[in-house]
């Protein structure tokens, strides 16, 4: 009989695919493990396999078909099996189930959105105005500064369509006659003549969907306080350089971020409490291990792989991982096991120019430390989000105090 195949969960957080692409096609031999199909889930672009040996009977479902965990995607047949014209697959989907809790805010609804452009017709504003100078007794009524700029380039006022009051001849008239090029400042003052472009709605895609969500849960339910110290970087920056001056051969470069990594891992080795969690029960899970997630920007979102027993490792070992993780999960290579968990975050926006900022917790974590650019005097802004259900003010400062001493004494990080 036909073999349904189905949605897979990928992820522990995943309740949908979107079909990515079909790497094989109806009628193609199939064995078991043989890839048929990539899954864009809402962390990663995974690989689906077939479980079963059979020719590919049945495709279900086009690239960019969201389809609930359970759902038939394809139906495999036997080699000489005839399939009923009529035969539809069944799938396993499960029942969402959902509860209310009195006491917690109900979550606002995802709405998934679908592909539609809107058309936006544009509009373009007739330039020309129908009001003429008054030309009265051999005086042009204009301003100030058209009468300069019009001086300047040589432009007969008289000729100049004035689109000011009465009439008036403003500095834009004079631009728009072909004068103006007498001062550089004034080219400010004329609009570029642009035209408004279309309006563009765009499906959601599932790893920005689950981004919106989580979110949108820790930001309602986690009591969120803030911490901000300045570090002074200069001895770090100076070890730095002198390491990788050290690794040239290598081809290895540590980044700033390796230190910090390494920085957080010490300080939550050093205040235990902090390396936690908020449980749904109620409870408070204090980790035996220092695993830190690191959020890396890609494209569609972000995700946060994690650095595990980062206190324990060197920052060789951390900077080769930190860039292994990051480019496996730009490619969408990234396993959940790689992602799933971690005991505290970081989200680094210092490259981009950023000075300060605040980051949303990722739950369950208890913090993340937000890490601004470091300044030509040599110091760098960091912002502790904490959950002050599993962290008090005390606590928050003393880690972050840590962090911080940590990351001026570099030599401290030994050991």
């Amino acid at each position: 009989m036909p073999i349904d195949v189905l949605m897979p969960q990928l992820s522990p957080t995943m309740t949908e695919g979107r079909l990515a692409k079909w790497t094989r096609k109806e009628g193609d031999k199939i064995s078991a493990g043989d890839v048929i199909a990539e899954v864009e889930t809402d962390k990663a672009t995974m690989e689906v396999e077939a479980s079963d040996d059979g020719i590919l009977h049945m495709i279900i479902g086009q690239p960019g078909a969201d389809l609930p965990v359970g759902a038939p995607i394809a139906v495999l047949r036997g080699k000489d099996e005839k399939v009923a014209a009529d035969y539809k697959p069944k799938g396993k989907v499960a029942e969402k189930k959902v509860e209310v809790k009195k006491e917690e805010p109900k979550a606002a609804p995802v709405v998934t959105v679908a592909p539609v452009v809107v058309p936006v017709k544009k509009e373009i504003r007739n330039q020309k105005s129908e009001i003429r100078p008054v030309v009265g007794s051999g005086r042009v009524k204009a301003s100030p500064l058209a009468k300069r700029l019009a001086a300047d380039s040589g432009v007969n006022l008289a000729l100049v369509r004035g689109s000011g009051p009465q009439g008036r001849v403003v500095a834009a008239d004079v631009k728009r006659s072909g004068g103006g090029g007498g001062h550089p400042l004034m080219a400010l003052l004329a609009g570029s003549g642009a035209v408004r472009g279309s309006d563009r709605v765009e499906k959601v895609a599932p790893m920005r969907r689950a981004i919106a969500a989580r979110l949108l849960q820790s930001k309602q339910t986690v009591p969120h306080f803030y911490l901000t110290r300045s570090a002074d970087m200069r001895r770090l920056m100076d070890a730095r350089a002198e390491l990788n001056e050290m690794l040239a051969a290598s081809g290895q470069k540590l980044t700033v971020n390796d230190f910090i990594v390494k920085a957080c891992g010490l300080a939550l080795r050093d205040f235990p409490m902090a390396n936690a969690s908020w449980g749904e029960g109620g409870e408070v899970t204090t980790y035996g291990n220092v695993d830190i997630s690191v959020a890396v920007a890609i494209e569609g979102g972000l995700v946060t792989p994690i650095v595990f027993n980062a206190d324990a490792k060197g920052l060789g070992e951390i900077s080769g991982e930190v860039k292994q993780l990051a480019a496996d999960a730009r490619a969408g290579k990234l396993k959940p096991a790689q992602y799933e968990g971690g005991s505290f975050s970081i989200s680094n926006l210092g490259m981009y120019g950023i000075e300060e900022f605040s980051a949303i917790i990722n739950p369950p974590q208890a913090a993340i430390l937000a890490v601004g650019a470091t300044g030509r005097d040599g110091m760098m802004k960091l912002t502790l989000s904490v959950d002050h259900r599993v962290i008090d003010g005390a606590l928050g400062a003393e880690l972050l105090g840590a962090i911080v001493g940590y990351l001026e004494q570099p030599k401290s990080m030994v050991g």
